[in-house]
């Protein structure tokens, strides 16, 4: 009932004003009107959908997650772990170059549709790819899909066939993928649609539907959201910064108010003659009785730009970006930083995520059918080929180092093949002048690892 009557009086007073404060704008943050939290509702694909686009953090966030994972370059190996060439003839291979390594689609590129996979998968939790397969009486695989399309995750439905656990097929679980933004609505069988989900996390519905991770974001997003439209009210409508008060008293110690010269007077002189412009001057001197009082706080001292701050990490860490790289923050980051950022970036969140789908469209497009599977290769990306060119030559200090402690015998056989990153052999804690010493030892020659530069 307060509430109420606290919201009509906002109301009446921004009517008045010649507003409405229930706007489609700000009619969810009215209840800090009155001391109540306003938060985001994120909780559908429609809402998803609006908080990345409006919220340039989340939007950073994905995106750079998102270009981070589309940088891969695929290849094949076959069933031992052996690269197979792009240019073999095997069966299945020419297809899997057209659409992995050329155009999956006529309307995208490579790097464009993985782009879109991976946004749309980090945006609603859930990515679904037609495999358009024409020949309807040949199964769905890498030799008989012609084009692959992300279809919009946020006008994608799916119709259960409400068995999940005592089924051993995907189309025992999912009776058919309905795209609803088409009139009619264009619907999918199960066997021609990709479907990456993230976990669902929420304890609602099955495991099929992936939750997205903006739903358990939206206190931050909220946050910063409110801070950018905070900090946009102080730039834009500064108002009254400060009051000066002359104290000037007659010889009762009866204040005597201004006159209106006196007070133009005053104002004329501040605005003119004092400031931070060319040929102001920044201090006054005064042999009268003056008080100032401050009656405007900048972002800084209302705490508004540490709070954005703190909220925008809590969405990169939520994604597995490091905030180095999403800068938001007047602290500087050395160059190194960045460089271990983007490492950490690619070890700890990219690649994962990409080689989990390798193994999905190896699954899905039933590769090993043909004796292939999918691979994603890092090694062009500038900061993984440095990473490695260090590792090289850590290690070749550290055999030189090893080679030098076992002739000298100060350590064992087996320390050195631990040193130099090989296992250890039964009857190998012994050193190298015990080890010569016996006739059939039969040492092993050391043999200094050759640097493979990256």
């Amino acid at each position: 009932m307060l509430e109420q009557l606290n919201l009509s009086i906002a109301n009446w007073f921004a009517r008045r004003a010649g507003g409405n404060l229930l706007n489609s704008t700000n009619s969810r943050y009215y209840n800090y009107l009155i001391d109540k939290p306003a938060w985001l509702a994120l909780s559908t694909p429609r809402q998803y959908r609006e908080a990345v686009s409006e919220n340039p953090i989340l939007n950073g966030c994905i995106s750079i997650l998102s270009k981070a994972c589309a940088n891969g370059k695929k290849y094949l190996v076959d069933q031992k772990g052996k690269e197979i060439s792009w240019d073999s003839r095997q069966t299945g291979v020419q297809n899997a170059r057209r659409l992995f390594l050329e155009r999956p689609n006529p309307l995208q590129s490579v790097n464009e549709f993985n782009f879109e996979h991976y946004y749309m998968f980090n945006t609603f939790g859930n990515n679904y790819v037609y495999a358009n397969n024409p020949l309807e009486s040949f199964d769905t695989d890498i030799n008989t899909v012609i084009t692959l399309y992300n279809l919009p995750s946020e006008y994608v439905e799916i119709k259960q066939t409400g068995r999940l656990y005592d089924q051993v097929d995907i189309s025992g679980i999912i009776e058919k993928y309905i795209l609803n933004n088409y009139n009619p609505v264009k619907e999918f069988f199960p066997k021609d649609i990709i479907h990456f989900n993230d976990l669902n996390t929420s304890g609602i519905g099955t495991c099929i539907i992936g939750t997205s991770k903006l739903e358990v974001l939206r206190y931050p997003i909220t946050n910063t959201q409110l801070a950018f439209e905070a900090m946009n009210v102080i730039l834009k409508s500064r108002g009254m910064q400060g009051i000066i008060k002359a104290n000037n008293k007659d010889g009762t110690g009866t204040q005597i108010p201004l006159n209106p010269v006196a007070k133009k007077e005053i104002d004329d002189v501040f605005k003119n003659e004092y400031g931070i412009r060319e040929n102001q001057k920044q201090f006054l001197i005064s042999y009268s009785d003056i008080d100032y009082i401050k009656t405007i706080f900048n972002s800084q001292e209302l705490g508004i730009y540490d709070e954005f701050s703190n909220n925008a990490m809590i969405i990169c860490n939520q994604f597995g970006v490091p905030h180095e790289l999403y800068k938001t923050y007047m602290k500087g980051s050395t160059f190194e930083n960045q460089i271990q950022s983007v490492r950490r970036l690619y070890q700890d969140a990219v690649i994962p995520i990409v080689e989990n789908d390798d193994q999905f469209w190896t699954s899905s497009l039933n590769m090993r059918k043909y004796g292939f599977e999918l691979r994603t290769d890092w090694s062009h990306i500038p900061a993984l080929a440095e990473a490695q060119k260090e590792k090289a030559t850590a290690a070749s200090l550290n055999a030189r180092a090893a080679n030098i402690a076992y002739n000298d015998n100060t350590i064992t056989w087996n320390q050195y093949l631990e040193m130099i990153g090989l296992e250890s052999i039964p009857g190998g804690d012994i050193y190298k002048f015990e080890r010569i010493g016996i006739p059939d030892a039969n040492p092993v020659p050391i043999v200094e690892p050759q640097i493979q530069q990256p």
